[in-house]
């Protein structure tokens, strides 16, 4: 759209904006139409206020990819600083409330108007569209691709309401194939490759956030009683002293989205949020596309879908999954040459600061590589040894020294950034965010020397050492290994120049980095386990996923020349063949489809409807629910899982109940599950969450049977 003659491209943002009111307007008289405003009001979110941003930038012909990401991550960013701007400034107008619905709509809605004249006033002149070939579009391969999400949530319906997880294998296994179709080069184009990334991303999010009618997981609890706070008090309280507190990822953009599309904010994390999300293994397709080629591009990014962290863990983190997104623009940035410094410093400073409100850990580690970079950019440029420049630039770059100039990320960025990040950490929410940082880079330090490898405080190495329970579980962890040795062969294949490939300096620099921090996370202690390995490994891939690729095709060469072959295109073409099928497998595995088929316990949640997991359903729900509407001050006890539910609603009074607990203090109250009516609780020891008997157990025994039933729905229980 900002290719389009300008007449035209008003007409639709001031339609969308007609309509967008119209959809508000009904739904005030009580006419509900399902699903419009819903989808008028994303559309108009996530859409309109970017897409006139590049337009006042005067940003064009930037290709279909750019523009979506560049759109969305501007219309994220929009909303986040426009609330910002409102909790700060109305009050001072006398409006109580800013935050509230009326406030959101009439300020988005002026904002809109007013750059709507501004890209007038800048772009009016330009019209140069590109149009859609519809005979791609109606192409069998594409509609066989589009059909793909709409399995995922046809599964997840059948699964939550008949117990069936048919359709969720019948999907895994969809897109394992899709994998091994585009290795093999047959029925998908290349030029539908981006197409398949976004519908295995969506498809692979949806299959796992629609389970369950309620949200499920840890962190996304707490994540949603501070958004519920804000939507219920029209206002954010930035000095509450947390550090989930300090997101406007998620303090800001799911009530925003709640309030103009009329959607639950339950509804709000489980589908907006990870569409959202969906967006960043696009983006880092595209990156990887100006990087390698096509086919390495592809198997990398659903290498980096495949790790199981993309779609499990980060469905319990919405901050995270925003601050994501922002992390791949900036990579994105990073390697495109096409944009002027100027318009490209307004983007990095944009998506730079959108990152350091959405998620504190990735903002650390983001500052923490730009730091590390630097010094290495520094030898690639300005090294005054002869010798030692010779062997960086023959050995780790194939740039010429003209392209050595270009460093699309300035030091005054660098600089900007940093200051901003540790600014907001330091005056946002009591410092509680910078505080968390402090205390866990002094934890490591004190323990580095003295603690350096021992597995008890090494959280990667110890899972690595960690035996299976069982001989599938031995494989997976095979699986789980190889793509670490190929990645540290990728690295030095490339760094040799034995494989051939186009990184740029910059990106090279942010891989070692990265190289670093995921080996950090094997031999040092605690560093890892500060933010869990899994999720250091699954950000570490945004950079070192095409070298597990390149690496696989060194290995497979390598082998194939015991046998006396050649390196040839023909045989990096058959080893790209035999690394599609390894990652196909390697999702099967990731998925628990093969669990599942073989009965090997335990099945991941998605498969497996009585695994106990922190997920509820409405009558545990309901239950807490009553419980914060009728209490008083007094603290709530639950188990492990069980106080997860309770955060949503009364996060500072509720406390945690252990097996061998005695007594509790005097007013307290029980929360039981369902789990506990069937007689097991939840406790972790260890890092390792347990089921114990509960009937059997201390607490039962001296504290349950003295307190008072208050409560029974069948499917919770509350004592007092």
């Amino acid at each position: 759209m900002n290719d389009w003659r300008f007449s035209k491209f008003l007409k639709i943002i001031l339609s969308l904006q007609f309509a967008m009111w119209i959809a508000i307007a009904l739904d005030a008289i009580g006419f509900q139409i399902p699903i419009i405003r819903q989808f008028i009001g994303f559309i108009y979110l996530t859409f309109i206020p970017g897409i006139l941003i590049l337009r006042v930038l005067k940003l064009h012909k930037l290709g279909n990819i750019e523009t979506i990401l560049y759109t969305v991550g501007l219309s994220i960013a929009t909303l986040m600083f426009s609330g910002l701007f409102m909790n700060i400034f109305y009050p001072f107008f006398g409006i109580s409330k800013p935050l509230s619905n009326l406030s959101f709509i009439i300020t988005i809605s002026i904002l809109v108007l007013i750059l709507c004249a501004l890209s007038y006033a800048r772009d009016k002149d330009f019209s140069n569209p590109t149009f859609i070939n519809f005979e791609n579009l109606l192409s069998s391969p594409t509609l066989f691709l589009l059909l793909i999400p709409f399995l995922s949530v046809f599964g997840t319906y059948l699964f939550n309401f008949y117990n069936s997880n048919v359709l969720q294998m019948f999907l895994i296994a969809i897109v394992a194939m899709i994998c091994i179709l585009i290795g093999l080069d047959i029925f998908i184009p290349k030029n539908l490759y981006s197409l398949a990334i976004f519908v295995i991303s969506l498809s692979l999010l949806y299959h796992k956030s629609l389970i369950s009618m309620h949200l499920w997981g840890w962190d996304i609890h707490i994540e949603y009683y501070f958004s519920n706070l804000v939507k219920i008090d029209s206002f954010w309280n930035s000095g509450i002293p947390n550090k989930y507190n300090a997101m406007l990822s998620v303090t800001m953009l799911g009530p925003i989205f709640s309030h103009i599309c009329n959607l639950s904010l339950i509804w709000v994390f489980k589908i907006i949020y990870p569409l959202l999300f969906s967006l960043v293994p696009l983006g880092l397709y595209r990156v990887l596309q100006k990087e390698t080629d096509d086919k390495i591009a592809f198997l990398s990014s659903f290498f980096f879908m495949a790790v199981p962290t993309f779609f499990s863990d980060m469905l319990q983190l919405a901050r995270q999954q925003i601050a994501e997104l922002f992390l791949v623009l900036l990579i994105l940035l990073m390697v495109d040459k096409g944009i002027k410094k100027t318009k490209l410093s307004i983007l990095y400073i944009i998506f730079g600061f959108s990152l350091a409100v959405s998620h504190y850990g990735l903002s650390y580690i983001y500052m923490l590589s730009l730091i590390s970079v630097y010094p290495i950019l520094f030898l690639m440029k300005n090294q005054t040894i002869q010798e030692v420049k010779a062997t960086i630039y023959r050995r780790f770059s194939k740039s010429t020294n003209n392209d050595l100039k270009k460093v699309n990320i300035s030091p005054g960025f660098a600089l900007l950034f940093i200051i901003f990040t540790l600014a907001w950490y330091i005056y946002v929410s009591n410092s509680t965010a910078f505080f968390s940082f402090v205390r866990i880079a002094d934890h490591i330090i004190s323990t580095l020397f003295a603690q350096f490898l021992n597995p008890d405080a090494a959280e990667g190495l110890k899972l690595i050492l960690m035996k299976g329970t069982s001989p599938l579980r031995e494989v997976n962890k095979i699986f789980y290994i190889l793509p670490l040795f190929f990645i540290v062969v990728g690295i030095f294949t490339s760094s040799l120049n034995v494989i051939n490939m186009k990184f740029g300096k910059e990106y090279k620099a942010f891989a070692l980095v990265n190289l670093t921090l995921c080996l950090a996370g094997i031999a040092i202690p605690y560093f890892a386990s500060s933010l869990n390995t899994a999720r250091l490994y699954h950000i570490t891939l945004f950079f070192l996923a095409p070298f597990c690729v390149i690496g696989g095709i060194a290995t497979f060469n390598r082998i194939k020349k015991v046998f006396g072959a050649r390196l040839s295109e023909e045989n990096m073409k058959a080893s790209l063949k035999w690394l599609s099928v390894f990652f196909a497998i390697f999702l099967l595995f990731t998925s628990g489809f093969i669990y599942e088929v073989a009965k090997d316990n335990p099945i991941p949640f998605s498969l497996d409807k009585n695994r106990d997991y922190p997920r509820f359903n409405y009558k545990e729900v309901h239950a807490a629910k009553w419980l914060v509407d009728v209490t008083d001050s007094y603290p709530i006890y639950a188990d492990q899982f069980g106080r997860l539910v309770l955060y949503e609603f009364v996060f500072l009074r509720v406390r945690t109940f252990l097996s061998e607990t005695k007594e509790l203090p005097s007013g307290a109250y029980i929360y039981f599950r369902s789990s506990n009516l069937k007689g097991f609780m939840v406790e972790r020891k260890e890092k390792v969450y347990l089921d114990i008997d509960l009937p059997n157990s201390i607490f039962y025994n001296k504290v349950i049977i003295k307190k008072n039933r208050i409560y029974d729905n069948g499917g919770s229980k509350i004592y007092h």
